[in-house]
């Protein structure tokens, strides 16, 4: 490893002066394990070049992806000097992940894809690359924004680069993030298991459809001290199922707005009412807008045809897409699959099997992430329900 000190002075100085970054992938599955690396100590940039080629890692390896968000923005308000920023960009997104002992597998533009033998290692990386984009001065007192995802899969070379679902899915799980934001997939936090590194926490985020990925993916967030924590939810959408509406929905801001409230806090809402009074409508509006709330998902099961309170939770599972499991009830394995993450589950025409009340109590005792709005003509009437009685409007839009 040679290492060369070069004074820059600001980045108009590091624009003429533009290391190359971008090199054709070599044969084989070898990359340089890094070609330019910086680190700045004393006001000086040091390039650090590394000759030595390194083959890919094969087997169980954690992917990791990132980009900048915003860049076309962030490419109109630097004007000359973005390029520069770039180089650096590029420059400490290369340190930090060498140093983790990762393989940068390419480039384009401002996104990386990188490669590690050890998911430990690329969370180590990635926390060390947001601490450094967070502590380097931008130009001007901005700020550069970089999101990133990492997943655990089959390192499965396909000639000199990777192949498999798993590369797809570690880069959708990236274009889920924000700027500023680490995203894992519930594969690398299995595999990470107890070596979370201090000063760094795993918030589970729930399950999101990625794009591409048939089946809902449950998803990770590092939360990172001394950095932003507090993020919108992810770039995906959430698994569920709602009605999509044909009209549209007048005249119950009010509800609404009480109804919010009661489902931060209750687990059982019973809306009821006589027919036609819209009970159904306010619940499905009041779950749509709830959505956020629900990483779980909120799911709308339709119980006008059914009679027999005993094919009530056969009907919820299917609408959750659970089938019966080897030694398990469906209520067990219902219960097992929503466990502690929060999710709605709108139950419509309740009034036709009210019997079923001790079933959906013992259900909502045993699974604490469960949320129930119902729409009935008439209270279940069993511990826990908030009955909120629904009021006539003049004209039902």
């Amino acid at each position: 490893m040679i290492v060369t000190p070069t004074p820059v002075r600001s980045y108009a100085a590091l624009s003429r002066s533009r290391h190359p970054d971008r090199r054709p992938p070599s044969q084989g599955g070898v990359r340089p394990v890094c070609q330019v690396l910086a680190s700045r100590e004393a006001g000086l940039y040091h390039r650090v070049v590394m000759a030595a080629p390194r083959a890919l890692p094969t087997g169980t390896v954690t992917f990791v992806f990132t980009d900048i968000e915003g860049s076309t923005r962030l490419s109109q308000e630097f004007g000359d000097v973005f390029a520069a920023l770039i180089d650096r960009h590029h420059e400490l997104l290369r340190e930090s992940l060498a140093a983790g002992d990762g393989t940068v597998v390419s480039t384009e533009g401002d996104a990386f894809f990188a490669v590690f033998p050890a998911v430990g290692d690329a969370v180590r990386a990635t926390i060390a690359a947001q601490h450094a984009l967070a502590r380097e001065p931008w130009p001007d007192g901005g700020s550069v924004r970089v999101r990133m995802g990492l997943h655990t899969g089959d390192g499965r070379l396909g000639g000199d680069n990777y192949a498999g679902i798993d590369v797809n899915r570690a880069s959708r799980i990236a274009d889920a993030a924000h700027g500023g934001q680490v995203l894992l997939s519930g594969a690398s936090v299995e595999q990470l298991g107890n070596d979370v590194p201090a000063g760094v926490r795993i918030r589970d985020l729930g399950e999101v459809l990625l794009k591409g990925i048939p089946h809902p993916e449950p998803v990770f967030q590092l939360e990172i001290d001394g950095l932003p924590s507090a993020f919108p939810a992810p770039r995906a959408e959430r698994p569920g199922w709602l009605p999509e509406p044909i009209t549209s929905f007048i005249g119950r801001g009010a509800e609404l707005a009480e109804l919010a409230g009661y489902l931060d806090d209750e687990r059982l809402i019973t809306l009821t009412g006589p027919g036609g009074t819209g009970k159904t409508r306010l619940a499905i509006e009041a779950a749509r807008a709830a959505q956020p709330r629900y990483a779980g998902g909120c799911w709308f099961v339709a119980l006008e045809d059914i009679g027999d309170s005993g094919l009530a939770i056969p009907q919820i599972a299917d609408r959750l897409g659970l089938s019966e499991e080897p030694g398990r009830t469906l209520a067990e394995t219902l219960s097992a699959r929503i466990g502690a993450k929060r999710t709605l589950v709108v139950l419509d025409n309740l009034e036709q099997i009210v019997a079923i009340g001790p079933a959906l109590h013992d259900l909502l005792t045993r699974t604490p992430g469960l949320h129930v709005l119902a729409s009935s003509r008439e209270a279940l009437r069993i511990a826990g329900e908030r009955e909120y009685s629904v009021p006539v409007l003049d004209a039902e839009l």
